[in-house]
Parts: C-alpha cells; structure tokens; sequence
C-alpha cells in the first residue's frame, strides 16, 4: 500500500469515527433524557394512585392490586435511577461528543496532505499518532454498542461507501430496528404504566 492509500485509509477512519460518535453522543442524550421522563412520570403515578386511594377516586383503586402496583412503581423508579447512575448517559455523550469534535478537527488538518501526490511518512506517522492519542484520551466503549451509529455514519459518508438504493434501505431499516430495541424498554412501562392507571380509574 502506498503512502497515499494510507493517508486515505486513515483520513477513512477519522471520518467514521467523528460521524459515529457524534450520532452515538445523541442517542446517548436522549437515553438521558427519556430516562430523566421515566423516572419524573413513574413517580407522579405513585403521587397520583396514593391521592386515589385517600380520596376513594376510581374504580378498582380499593383492590389489593393498587398496594402492589404502588409497590412494582418504587421499585421500577429505583431500578431506571440506577441504570442512570451506571450508565452515565450524559457524561458519556458529552465525552462523545467531545471525542467527534477533536477528531473532526484533526480530519480537517489532515484535509489537505490526503491529496497531495508525495506525502511524508514523518506527516502520517503524525496525524496517526495523533489520532490514536484522541482516542486513548476519550475511551468509551465499555458498555456501548455502536452499531446502528456507525451504520448510520457510512450511510452518509458517499467519498468512500457506495450503497445501491436496495442496500441502503437495508441498512436504514436495520438502523431503525436496532433504535427501536434500544429505546422499547422505556415505551413498554411508560405503556404499562398508562394501562395500569386506567385500569385503576376506569375498570
């Protein structure tokens, strides 16, 4: 491989590590914020079925169900605050979203030289060294699963990945299904959640 091919390679890698992480810093965000919601709206159940409860409000409100579903609320809120704590959705986007923007910096440095005709090796070994130092310094891939972010970063990056209109379907479908996985946990107790309250209330 030439030098040139190598410049283009690693100029390759820098994009689609800027792009990844970007995507992945917002879906991080709204992990934050829809785990922020869930925790705030379970809670305001709880309030709400004790007020039933002192006030006789709703049809079912005086079964042994509504001390029990009380119950599952707490433990539910205590579950959704610890995944927050563990998964530190917003320090992690922040350091995402950081990681992207010095990339994206040291990509459009690196610009430039990837067209010349005779780089130096001096000037590779540089940026490379450089970008691998970014990465050292905002390591987050532990509990993290890319996937769908990266899909989506090659999906916009037409200088390098050429998708015919069935593939990039595909592949947009497929970064759906896994947004959609990714997010299901929150829309299924938020939905049992309504449910159970309007069992409470209406019958």
């Amino acid at each position: 491989m030439s030098l040139k091919d190598s410049f283009q390679n690693l100029y390759k890698k820098m994009d689609a590590t800027a792009k990844t992480r970007f995507y992945a810093s917002r879906r991080l965000m709204l992990h934050t914020k829809f785990s922020t919601y869930t925790v705030v709206i379970i809670s305001m159940a709880i309030i709400l079925i004790a007020l039933m409860q002192t006030y006789g409000i709703g049809e079912n409100i005086d079964t042994k169900y509504a001390s029990v579903i009380q119950i599952f609320s707490a433990i539910a809120v205590l579950v959704y605050s610890l995944l927050i704590d563990k998964n530190e959705y917003a320090a992690t986007a922040e350091k995402m979203f950081a990681c992207a923007s010095k990339v994206s910096e040291l990509k459009q440095r690196m610009h430039p030289l990837k067209e010349m005709d005779n780089p130096t090796e001096d000037q590779y070994s540089a940026f490379q060294k450089e970008y691998w130092q970014i990465l050292d310094l905002y390591e987050t891939h532990a509990n993290n699963d890319f996937t769908g972010d990266n899909i989506r970063a090659r999906l916009d990056m037409t200088e390098f990945y050429t998708f015919s209109k069935p593939e990039r379907a595909l592949k947009r479908i497929k970064v759906f299904r896994l947004y959609v996985f990714d997010f299901a946990s929150y829309a299924l107790v938020l939905g049992a959640l309504f449910w159970v309250l309007k069992w409470l209330w209406l019958g």
